[in-house]
């Protein structure tokens, strides 16, 4: 890498690298005060994407007990005919918002959930258990769109995070060091020859004298 390159202890060899320096420190602060900010929110959104996955099986569990006797009720011709009368369509949407300058989907839905007269299936001609069930798979459809987007800007966030943390010890570990090392370096050489200048200076005017 160029920072691991050799130097020569000239003055303008010093600037730049002291230059460099300052740019590395900043950027391991910034990126530094970016990383705590997506830990934070990585900490707030866990526990409610935890929550979310724990609802979905919970109303998944509860289609499953009902999908059962809905069969046995109604059997499959009209449990067919039930489902192909559904005149709403859910629709879901995708998009992006920025979080600390990070694009994370986010993902919607819409006509998820009906009242019972728009469901578009005779009501009359159909027995509560349908009913019941096409709440529970409302409610299901709800649950996997809420946890779906924020299970994504979660894994974002924890890429996002692997990613800057590998960049924060590369610039904390090697970078800094390095760079201060070169400096340290060339500061001493420098002193060194300045030495050997001003010794040899005064052995001349000795001589002159």
């Amino acid at each position: 890498m160029s920072y691991l390159r050799d130097v020569r202890p000239t003055k303008s060899e010093l600037l730049v690298l002291k230059t460099r320096l300052k740019i590395a420190v900043r950027s391991h602060k910034t990126l530094q005060m970016k990383l705590d900010g997506l830990i934070m929110e990585v900490t707030r959104l866990a526990p409610e994407v935890k929550a979310e996955y724990d609802l979905l099986r919970v109303r998944y569990r509860r289609v499953r007990h009902l999908l059962a006797p809905a069969y046995m009720i109604e059997g499959m011709l009209n449990m067919t005919i039930a489902a192909y009368s559904v005149e709403s369509k859910t629709e879901i949407e995708l998009s992006e918002k920025n979080l600390f300058g990070i694009r994370v989907p986010v993902i919607t839905g819409s006509n998820v959930r009906t009242d019972l007269v728009d469901r578009g299936y005779g009501l009359l001609g159909t027995s509560l258990v349908i009913d019941d069930l096409a709440d529970a798979y409302e409610k299901l459809v709800d649950a996997i769109i809420a946890y779906a987007g924020n299970a994504a800007a979660l894994s974002h966030l924890i890429a996002e995070i692997e990613r800057i943390t590998r960049r924060v010890k590369a610039l904390e570990h090697v970078v800094i060091p390095s760079l201060e090392k070169s400096i340290a370096t060339i500061t001493a050489s420098r002193e060194e020859l300045e030495r050997e200048e001003r010794s040899r200076l005064f052995h001349v005017k000795k001589r002159w004298k």
